[in-house]
């Protein structure tokens, strides 16, 4: 089988899951494609080392950013790389990138597979009646689908898709990487040479509204008026981006701003000391279809405070408070508040298990799991994907 997935551009994570599936296919003889549509992009700059791969990677636009380019030159470009490489079946990230529709509708006139992968669910937007019927019928283009967890399950399910049809396992991070690199940073005498003396709670995250960091400043304000001087936290925000202005002005006006730090945004491999160094991990985000920042910072070992709006909050942060962190309603100062103070108050031995806990949970929906939930899906999908079936669920099993 020639599987063939197209991302906008290859980040950290991205590449992680396709080596992944790249080693899968291999080993039952078939091959991946890895299409990604622009070299770079000006909303996510990763940089993401090149080297062999387990798959055939392809750049439609090397050297342009994504931003930079039409809609219909995106569609346009990656049909005419699958005229050329006719792939069997097609892994189509979302129903709104113009290359994504593209890709599902040449599945269709070429009798190929098609697996929606998708990690929207119900409460990351309100929901709008007419929007809510276009996408009913953009998925009765896929054959099957690959979703982050149950949530996004449930949505798709919604919208038409058979829930027979829903493979989970999206959203995956290296976790081996951030283990081993937290490890050894934990490991080296220098570890804590430039960051905080203080015990702090760590936030990873794009400086835009929807990552709700003034609530998350005023709810840190709060918690440290209550805190024993001597055994108060630091907050610690990792990123940037257009809503900066709005959070420097929010940590000036909260009184303590000498114990919010604003590192920058940090590459994966700079971004590991810093989870390295935090006693406890916080997402307060008002709208996160998943949060791959939450699997990072579980790999690392963290305990998880985490928005009740993250779609990675069902799989990664169980019930009850205490397995490997806890949730919050993210429009509640106060409650979030509460939350810091609660980690904060905890015996290290206490904090650490979770740690653990959440390291062991998040083992469970790696780089690997990507690779069978996608498999997994291509063996589910209905009469177009039935040469592929069988072959793909046997290696599953």
């Amino acid at each position: 089988m020639i599987l063939a997935v197209c991302f906008t551009n290859f980040g950290p994570y991205h590449l992680a899951r396709l080596r992944a599936l790249g080693l899968r296919l291999k080993g039952q003889g078939g091959c991946l494609i890895a299409y990604e549509v622009a070299g770079s992009e000006r909303l996510y700059p990763w940089q993401a080392r090149r080297g062999d791969e387990p798959f055939e990677r392809v750049t439609l636009f090397p050297d342009r950013e994504l931003e930079s380019i039409p809609p219909g030159d995106c569609a346009r470009a990656l049909l005419r790389a699958l005229d050329r490489d006719e792939p069997d079946a097609l892994g189509i990230v979302g129903y709104s990138r113009p290359e994504s529709m593209a890709a599902a509708r040449w599945a269709r006139r070429n009798r190929a597979t098609a697996i929606l992968m998708s990690e929207s669910q119900a409460v990351d937007h309100p929901r709008v009646w007419w929007k809510e019927m276009i996408k009913r019928r953009r998925v009765r283009l896929f054959d099957a689908a690959l979703v982050g967890g149950e949530p996004h399950r449930d949505y798709l399910a919604s919208l038409g898709m058979p829930a027979g049809r829903i493979a989970m396992g999206y959203n995956a991070v290296d976790n081996d990487f951030y283990a081993r690199r937290a490890d050894d940073w934990r490991d080296r005498p220098d570890a804590r040479d430039g960051l905080p003396e203080a015990p702090y709670f760590l936030s990873v995250c794009r400086f835009a509204p929807e990552k709700n960091l003034v609530r998350l400043v005023d709810a840190f304000a709060r918690y440290r008026e209550a805190a024993p001087r001597d055994a108060a936290w630091d907050l610690v925000l990792c990123g940037d981006g257009p809503h900066a202005a709005a959070v420097g002005h929010a940590i000036e006006a909260s009184g303590y701003g000498h114990a919010i730090h604003r590192p920058g945004f940090l590459q994966a491999d700079g971004l590991t000391r810093w989870y390295a160094g935090a006693s406890g991990f916080v997402l307060a985000s008002l709208c996160e279809p998943w949060g791959l920042v939450v699997n990072e910072a579980a790999a690392s070992g963290l305990p998880l405070l985490v928005s009740d709006r993250a779609g990675a909050g069902a799989t990664l942060v169980p019930e009850p408070d205490g397995t490997t962190g806890a949730r919050f309603d993210p429009l509640d100062v106060e409650a979030i508040a509460h939350k810091l103070a609660w980690l904060a108050s905890l015996p290290d031995d206490e904090r650490l298990a979770m740690g653990r806990r959440a390291a062991e949970i998040v083992g469970d929906w790696g780089p690997d799991r990507f690779a069978r939930g996608t498999l997994e899906a291509v063996g589910l999908a209905g009469p177009r994907g039935r040469r592929h079936a069988h072959s793909a669920l046997q290696e599953v099993r």
